[in-house]
């Protein structure tokens, strides 16, 4: 999405277009003054992740508003044209990625991999309601991380998002077809696993300074600590405390983005047990240490007060 006219403090970006009817953006930026974001959809999908900010909405076609989470793959299906708008406000900080995809406009010759994943994409998809949320998955959160870290002049930084590109085709793809299952399991024992999951994954990210242990997270889900761990891999492909440990990490880079805390009292509020264990589990999520997050801060005051969306805010 584009906005005409608003400066932007931008930190990292990147784009990537295979071909006609795919376009493929990452950005990690700080607005510099309010903008409004007005961009026409065209009939097809946006895919997309908020991997840091403020979870937000998007007006579509003028009236419906549209939630946009953080930390969650979504896909917005299109009909037909819709001007979507979004407003950010001065201070503000976001990253993510975005994936158009343009049926309509895309050459007849592409690679078989990538025609089998699109048209997959759109037999499921364009035929759905206009949003859909897909399950974690952290391993995509650390491939955008990757690819907003291939420096600008890279000698082969094209070839470098390419791979990303195709690598984020797969874990949707893959995203999708987990929901998939997950929409078509049948019988109680299936669903009673699935509502065990999200007690346990609930519980987590409402308590990231505690850490429990699995048999205190299995006595809240209601069942034994092995068939909570199956369970819970099955649906994540990770261990529990794996998963845990990423939450904790987007949650201390968020707050290090947009709340102005130092790096020791973030990593004790998401639950880190001291300032070098927090060091150093980010350094390996993220490529960098806490404290470059904070020193990479534009030089604007981010923590100013916006008492006009404090004040529109409180009339809705």
């Amino acid at each position: 999405m584009n906005a005409a006219g608003t400066p932007r403090a931008i930190n990292r970006h990147f784009s990537y277009q295979p071909c006609e009817g795919l376009m493929f953006g990452g950005y990690d930026m700080i607005y510099a003054a309010d903008a409004n974001i007005r961009s026409l959809q065209h009939p097809g999908l946006f895919i997309g992740l908020m991997l840091c900010g403020q979870s937000t909405s998007v007006h579509s076609g003028g009236s419906n508003r549209i939630p946009i989470p953080v930390g969650r793959p979504i896909v917005l299906s299109f009909a037909k044209p819709t001007l979507c708008t979004n407003t950010y406000y001065a201070g503000e900080f976001c990253a993510g990625v975005g994936l158009h995809i343009d049926f309509l406009a895309l050459p007849a010759e592409l690679g078989r991999p990538l025609k089998t994943s699109l048209l997959y994409l759109k037999a499921h998809f364009m035929d759905k309601s206009s949003l859909t949320v897909l399950p974690v998955l952290p391993a995509l959160n650390a491939l955008v991380e990757q690819a907003l870290q291939i420096p600008q002049d890279a000698p082969f930084r094209e070839l470098e998002l390419e791979a990303v590109f195709m690598n984020f085709m797969a874990y949707i793809c893959r995203a999708t077809e987990q929901l998939k299952q997950q929409d078509g399991m049948r019988g109680s024992l299936q669903h009673r696993a699935r509502n065990r999951v999200k007690l346990v994954t609930d519980y987590l990210q409402d308590n990231l300074d505690q850490t429990p242990s699995l048999t205190e997270l299995s006595e809240i889900a209601g069942v034994n600590p092995s068939t909570l761990s199956d369970n819970f891999k099955t649906a994540y492909g990770r261990t529990i405390f794996a998963f845990l440990r990423d939450l904790r990490l987007d949650a201390a880079r968020r707050m290090l983005r947009s709340e102005g805390l130092s790096v020791t009292e973030t990593g004790l509020r998401v639950g880190f047990s001291s300032p070098a264990a927090f060091a150093t589990a980010y350094r390996r999520r993220f490529g960098h240490s806490p404290s470059q997050e904070i020193e990479d801060k534009p030089d604007f005051d981010k923590r100013k007060p916006n008492h006009t969306k404090a004040a529109l805010e409180a009339t809705r």
